[in-house]
């Protein structure tokens, strides 16, 4: 599926339209527009996506669909429309976070170099394995400080896309189910997931 994100006045996303904060980390562009084609359905859609705050995630507003070769468009190519998947393809263009030396990227930068949510490099500085009893309190501060930031970025960008939150951490930071729900509630109770919204079990509605 081909996509091409921008604001709704037509200019491109990135880090510097992401002017809504969210959590203590994140910013995201609030709302933006989506041209998707999908060679398989032959379909091409105008999405439009806003974060809405009361869901915690990016929703779907209004949707525009058109027949890519121009042909009439029937119920089953209708069925065959997947609204969520377009808007978590899109969705990491729309979130940034500062990374390094206070360099501001968005997760799409992260995941195009290196085809996932975190750098690899920080995903095992963060592995449980480097927090030993031999580090000093305030390496182990700093330490506990960057999980959480890691945490919340991985939550932040599932959540917003209508994924699972919990799995993609798994996945990103290469840790167990148990030790993905400690850390997410320990970043809950630091305030890093306010305005991110996740109901387990249910669809994206889309």
């Amino acid at each position: 599926m081909k996509i091409d994100v921008r604001t709704p006045d037509g200019s491109p996303v990135g880090w510097q339209a992401a002017t809504h904060s969210v959590g203590t980390a994140l910013r995201i562009v609030p709302q933006y527009r989506v041209e998707a084609e999908d060679e398989h359905t032959g379909l091409g859609h105008t999405v439009d996506v806003e974060y809405d705050r009361d869901e915690g995630r990016f929703v779907v507003r209004q949707v525009a669909t058109r027949s890519l070769a121009g042909g009439e468009i029937t119920g089953t190519e209708l069925r065959q429309v997947r609204l969520a998947e377009i808007v978590q393809a899109a969705a990491p263009q729309c979130v940034a976070f500062t990374l390094g030396d206070d360099e501001m990227v968005t997760a799409a930068d992260v995941s195009a170099a290196e085809g996932r949510l975190l750098p690899h490099w920080l995903a095992e500085s963060l592995n449980p394995v480097s927090e030993s009893r031999n580090i000093a309190e305030p390496a182990r501060t700093e330490l506990r400080e960057a999980r959480l930031d890691a945490v919340q970025l991985v939550y932040g960008v599932a959540a917003l896309t209508g994924q699972p939150p919990a799995k993609a951490i798994e996945r990103e930071l290469g840790v167990a189910p148990r030790t993905a729900a400690h850390w997410i509630r320990l970043a809950r109770t630091a305030g890093r997931l306010e305005g991110l919204g996740y109901a387990a079990g249910r669809p994206p509605r889309a």
